[in-house]
């Protein structure tokens, strides 16, 4: 199955720095082998860039969810 991250974003967009490049780290639950880690950039706001990840579940039925588990900012 392949899997891709649909963020949203719960506080004040002035909070983020239109001209940072912010790495979100989160984690997929679901993996028949345990948890998969993953990483998203988000710069100019709005652009948010990911790779998809493919992952195998235990059966059609599996839940699959993320948690964010890290935001950082590039270069800080």
């Amino acid at each position: 199955m392949t899997v891709e991250p649909d963020l949203t974003f719960l506080g004040d967009v002035v909070e983020v720095d239109p001209d940072a490049v912010y790495e979100i780290t989160y984690e997929i639950h679901g993996d028949e082998s345990g948890p998969v880690i993953e990483t998203a950039e988000l710069s100019d706001q709005t652009s948010l860039n990911y790779t998809s990840s493919m992952i195998s579940t235990a059966s059609a039925g599996t839940e699959v969810s993320a948690e964010i588990t890290d935001v950082s900012v590039q270069g800080e």
